[in-house]
């Protein structure tokens, strides 16, 4: 939740571009300021839920924290949306409609993590036992106590399976939502909330739930909060998403090995075919 990636959402939250020192920016860190300490502990209970994709009851647990999370923020149509296909981890979907607005967006990313294994982690820390450090690892970072205080520093580190990708992405959306509407700012377009639960998983059953529920999901862009990052570590907007195709391919060859000096160019390859 750096302020580069909020301006970013800020802007696009408020329907207008926002510079640094903005008026409004300026509202914004000062909310984020005074209320770091509330933002944080939220964001610590929630790193605590193990969310491994085939954990079907820990998935079920991270999108029941993730709609009470919505539910505080006012945020409206709370629900899941189930794929047509049984046993699918549903998605957290919410949506907030602003009078006068002409276009809608979709904020996207997931809450599903990948497998983990304890033993391959850092030594004294555990995937779901969120710890704070005085700054990155490789940078001689040192664990310290949450502060009492709220106060925290940009420089330090909070350590937990999903804390990046992508549970720091749904917290990011939904206080940055948050952020303008205690603020006493206005969003300038319909908002739409969408936190996947299959992501990591291949997002096998996307397609189902964008069908079924074509009409609860018409927009005009979807916003994607989840994506690489850049190699110098400066953050980045990759305008357009990439995909994949899987195709199932049968080929038809001789029975047995073919030595390459007898039969090389000249007996067919299903490969290069």
């Amino acid at each position: 939740m750096k302020k580069y990636f909020f301006l970013f959402l800020l802007s696009f939250l408020l329907g207008q571009s926002i510079a640094a020192q903005s008026p409004d920016v300026l509202t914004i860190r000062k909310y984020g300021t005074k209320n770091a300490g509330t933002i944080i502990n939220e964001f610590t209970e929630f790193l605590s839920i193990p969310n491994v994709a085939a954990d079907t009851a820990g998935q079920l647990k991270t999108a029941a924290f993730i709609m009470a999370m919505m539910n505080k923020r006012g945020i409206q149509k709370v629900q899941l949306l189930h794929a047509s296909t049984a046993g699918v981890p549903p998605v957290v979907y919410g949506e907030v409609m602003v009078p006068g607005a002409k276009q809608t967006l979709i904020f996207y990313a997931h809450y599903d993590g990948q497998p983990v294994n304890p033993a391959q982690w850092a030594k004294g820390l555990e995937p779901f036992q969120p710890k704070l450090f005085s700054n990155a690892l490789n940078k001689a970072g040192t664990n310290i106590p949450f502060p009492a205080d709220g106060n925290y520093n940009n420089e330090w580190r909070i350590y937990a399976r999903g804390a990046s990708d992508d549970k720091g992405g749904v917290a990011a959306i939904l206080n940055a939502y948050d952020a303008v509407i205690k603020s006493g700012l206005k969003p300038g377009y319909n908002l739409k909330f969408f936190f996947e639960g299959e992501e990591e998983a291949g997002s096998i059953h996307l397609n189902e739930i964008l069908d079924k529920y074509r009409a609860l999901l018409q927009s005009d862009l979807w916003i994607i909060c989840d994506g690489p990052v850049h190699q110098t570590g400066n953050k980045q907007i990759v305008f357009g998403v990439r995909g994949d195709t899987h195709v199932d391919v049968t080929v038809y060859a001789s029975k047995r090995p073919l030595h390459s000096g007898h039969y090389g160019n000249w007996a067919p390859n299903p490969a290069m075919m």
